[in-house]
């Protein structure tokens, strides 16, 4: 029977980012099972978010040319620039 520490095991958990289950497949198998089952639900969901599309963040250049875009703006040649600065 192998016995794994409880503080590296909770380590190990920290370290991979994922839940620690203390269970004893001597004393109780269903514990076993459950913390099986559950470590297998949490990698799907990892993984299946990981799969979604990754949405970009619209900055705001692009946020004042979709509200331009919405709302209408005069022809270029009307329009006076502003002075921009650039950090």
């Amino acid at each position: 029977m192998t016995q794994i520490c409880v503080d590296d095991g909770q380590e190990l958990s920290l370290q991979y980012g994922c839940q620690f289950y203390e269970v004893s497949a001597a004393e109780n198998f269903a514990g076993v099972s459950l913390a099986f089952q559950s470590l297998l639900r949490e990698a799907r969901s990892v993984q299946l978010l990981k799969a979604l599309p990754i949405r970009r963040k619209l900055g705001v250049n692009s946020v004042s040319k979709v509200l331009g875009n919405i709302f209408g703006k005069n022809s270029k040649g009307d329009r006076k620039k502003r002075p921009s600065l650039s950090i």
